[in-house]
């Protein structure tokens, strides 16, 4: 069968003739020569290529037919018989090998042969032996026979020796227990060698905030055991984080500066642990006090501890403390699970007034499970992956019946947390970060100084420091970012949001959001940061004046 299919090529128009082509072939219907003869070639090769993919093996250029005249000219192609697939046989191969490289002779059978195929099954599989211990499978296929327009083979699969992992040797000046970093890694001596593992040995090591490498890592190879090296050195990590916030006062109009101070401790004990003091004047007469101390790998096992403490005071109306203590179990890299006990403390200050309406000196014990999976490209500027931290918690909430008479004394409570990000990759230095972060109460009597408070940098931007009261929220942002350098970047951002109030009288339900842009770039004495935000809430108009203004320091020893 001969089919025809035209195309120009510059001033010369070519006819592609396929011969001896099965009834069942379609030809090509889009071809793209280029003006130029290495283009024309190539252009050739890929539809050669394209036939031996659909199992026309036999398939190739014949001849080329160029016309003097300015004619026509003619590429003769032959496409042969159609191969399709037949008995492949694995010597040697369990099911469950077979299972998990998804071989199937039911699959494969009776369908177009591809050769490229083949190469996949080749690469499952050795994959499968060097993550399992084999590096050196070897996989062949012999006794290739042709029975009609069937190709049958079989899959020849040799093991090689057993590794194991033996030491974990670190070259360097690091400090560092090597018990942390084998922790961290995943690597215990005497597992099986996986391949897979250690080609996320630098993934890893960039993870850690306060290790680097000197040059990549090496595998040195004995009698059945394999030894890896690393290259480490100390990286500064501790860093003095110093936020300073303008806005206009609502009710004076004057201009108003907020702190936000930070100080991380790294690694102060060689250990791994960390220890974050952050102290925030949020608006006049309101300041909060953060400590957070966490020590992974207890004892050289993948226990770690978690301890939180907050102290929130709201001008002369109420206080609110929160101790939250964990037992975490952490997987690979920083991935981890986590059970807590957490004791929060509403306390009222003021007339009895304000206290029977709005406010309550209650005393809440809850006890929860949550989880934290990261898988970033670079903590400090990613570009691309995605990290999660959820957390569920149920308890008992307990009231001062003294000053409140008219509610239940011991009632349950229901708390919900979510932070989600990703970071999408577009063009060579830009990156689409979407974030969700939501939080619900669940309580039969909630008031003001038990529930969530958002707004500000670190939730809602371009609204004041934790200035909405919420019993339940949400808040969406997409960002865009052009990475500038490795610690620097510009940023354009939309923060939309849903909350809920459910300890008014009548419930108050609003869709704020905010918009605005910013910039972080790195300076020899740190990373500076500052952001403009808009905003807008309930049908107020968006003011240029209302604009809030932060500016951030980090600075790292």
């Amino acid at each position: 069968m001969i089919g025809l299919c035209s195309h120009a090529f510059g001033q010369r128009n070519y006819e592609l003739i396929f011969l001896a082509s099965p009834k069942d072939f379609s030809s090509p219907k889009t071809i793209d020569f280029s003006q130029d003869s290495v283009g024309f070639w190539s252009e050739l090769y890929n539809l050669k290529s394209s036939l031996h993919s659909q199992g026309y093996l036999t398939a190739g250029i014949d001849s080329v037919s160029n016309s003097s005249l300015g004619g026509t000219s003619k590429i003769y192609i032959y496409v042969g018989p159609k191969f399709r697939w037949g008995i492949i046989k694995g010597e040697e191969l369990s099911e469950e090998t077979l299972s998990k490289i998804g071989f199937r002779n039911k699959l494969y059978y009776g369908e177009s042969f591809n050769s490229r195929q083949l190469e996949l099954l080749a690469k499952r599989l050795l994959t499968e032996a060097e993550n399992t211990g084999f590096p050196f499978a070897e996989v062949y296929f012999r006794n290739a026979k042709i029975k009609g327009d069937s190709i049958e083979a079989t899959l020849e699969y040799r093991k090689g020796d057993f590794f194991t992992l033996d030491s974990l040797i670190i070259k360097g000046d690091l400090k560092t227990n090597r018990r942390y970093v084998e922790n961290y890694l995943g690597y215990k001596k005497g597992q099986p060698y996986n391949q897979s593992q250690l080609r996320s040995i630098p993934s890893r090591i960039n993870e850690i905030p306060f290790i680097q490498s000197i040059k990549p890592y090496e595998v040195g190879i004995r009698p059945n055991k394999t030894d890896v090296y690393l290259y480490l050195k100390p990286k500064k990590s501790s860093n003095f984080d110093g936020v300073l916030g303008i806005l206009p006062d609502p009710s004076s109009g004057e201009i108003l500066f907020t702190g936000d101070i930070k100080l991380n401790l790294l690694n102060g004990l060689k250990k791994g642990e960390s220890i974050n003091l952050e102290w925030q004047r949020l608006q006049t007469q309101t300041s909060q006090l953060d400590i957070h101390f966490k020590y992974p790998f207890l004892f050289n096992t993948p226990l770690g501890i978690d301890f939180n403490f907050n102290l929130y005071r709201r001008d002369t109306t109420f206080s609110q403390n929160r101790l939250n203590v964990g037992i975490e179990y952490y997987f690979l890299g920083n991935n981890r699970v986590r059970a807590f006990f957490e004791n929060q403390g509403a306390n009222t200050i003021g007339n009895e007034e304000i206290i029977s309406n709005d406010l309550v000196d209650s005393r809440t014990n809850l006890f929860g499970l949550g989880a934290f999976v990261s898988d970033i490209d670079y903590r400090l500027n990613p570009r691309r992956g995605y990290l999660v931290d959820i957390s569920v918690a149920a308890g008992q909430k307990e009231i001062a019946t003294t000053l409140i008479d008219d509610q239940e004394a011991d009632t349950d409570i229901y708390n919900l947390n979510l932070d989600a990000s990703t970071y999408i990759p577009i063009f060579r230095r830009s990156t689409i970060h979407l974030r969700l972060q939501g939080g619900l109460f669940l309580n039969e009597n909630m008031f003001r100084n038990e529930i969530y408070r958002i707004g500000g940098l670190k939730t809602l931007r371009g609204f004041d420091e934790q200035a909405i009261f919420a019993s339940g929220y949400s808040i969406g942002s997409i960002e865009y970012r052009f990475i500038l350098e490795q610690n620097s970047n510009i940023f354009l951002f939309i923060d939309q949001a849903f909350y809920e109030d459910e300890s008014r009288e009548e419930s108050l339900k609003d869709t704020p959001f905010g918009f605005g842009g910013g910039i972080n770039f790195e300076t020899g004495a740190g990373i500076f940061s500052l952001t403009y935000a808009l905003g807008k809430q309930f049908d107020n108009n968006i003011s240029i004046r209302g604009g809030k203004i932060h500016f951030g320091f980090v600075s790292f020893f």
